[in-house]
């Protein structure tokens, strides 16, 4: 993006840089990128996606000009076993990007394990893929889709979707080389906190942010009461048969 170097705050997100107008997903360019050599912070960003994909294969919206699809080339020292609460990291990273970028007062809540809310409703999934050897992982692609200025929604969005500029007072655009600028600096930090520190610090910062604490959700065939993280960063819901650790799965409301 035009004059995203100046407004670096990174160590290594966004140094190296593909900017596409479109393509069918961040995610498999970055790949692609990573198995040629690309360096470890290696970013790329579309204007639109044509397939774009959030978690379990679902499809990610994905308007031409709007927001923001970003994939992110990382070569952090984590075992296998270790990776999947650094989903958590990256959703931390994108709240507190979210709410450096509005002046408004807004909650910003982090669902477990890859979506981030504003207002109640979905601004922001994740999407973490790894390229691993036996137990190593060679690198992982961070995928985020973050709604920055689109004001519309397909029908089966609306209610459950939303934007940083449709919380703005006024509804004022934001500059999205800004919020890449903030997005990257913000997910830097926390996955290098994750690495060198572990879930648990990670899971500490998310304990104010997590939505749907005390409400009755379920997960795949499990409902019960939303308990919070474990310091592994598993979901943990209160049953009628005790309290249960979930490490996979789909949260929702009851």
């Amino acid at each position: 993006m035009l004059g995203l170097s100046s407004q670096l705050r990174t160590l290594r997100y966004g140094r190296s840089i593909v900017s596409l107008v479109q393509t069918g997903s961040t995610n498999d360019e970055a790949r692609a990128a990573a198995l040629r050599g690309a360096p470890d912070g290696h970013v790329v960003c579309a204007e639109q996606q044509l397939r774009g994909r959030g978690s379990s294969g679902r499809s990610w919206s994905s308007p031409p000009g709007l927001d923001l699809f970003v994939s992110i080339v990382d070569r952090p020292a984590i075992a296998l076993p270790q990776l999947p609460p650094l989903t958590l990291a990256v959703g931390l990273g994108v709240a507190r990007a979210v709410e450096a970028l509005l002046t408004a007062a807004a909650q910003v809540q982090v669902k477990w394990p890859n979506d981030v809310l504003l207002n109640g409703k979905k601004c922001a999934g994740i999407l973490v893929e790894a390229s691993t050897s036996g137990t190593t992982v060679d690198s992982l692609v961070i995928g985020i889709g973050l709604n920055v200025n689109r004001l519309e929604f397909e029908p089966e969005l609306r209610d459950i979707a939303t934007s940083l500029r449709a919380e703005r007072p006024g509804h004022a655009a934001l500059d999205r080389t800004q919020a890449l600028a903030e997005l990257l600096a913000a997910v830097e930090l926390q996955v290098d906190r994750f690495a060198a520190l572990g879930p648990a610090t990670i899971v500490a910062d998310l304990a104010p942010r997590l939505a749907l604490i005390g409400q009755r959700a379920r997960c795949g065939e499990v409902e019960g009461v939303v308990a919070g993280v474990s310091p592994a960063g598993a979901l943990l819901m209160r049953t009628e048969s005790g309290t249960r650790e979930l490490h996979a799965g789909r949260l929702l409301p009851a």
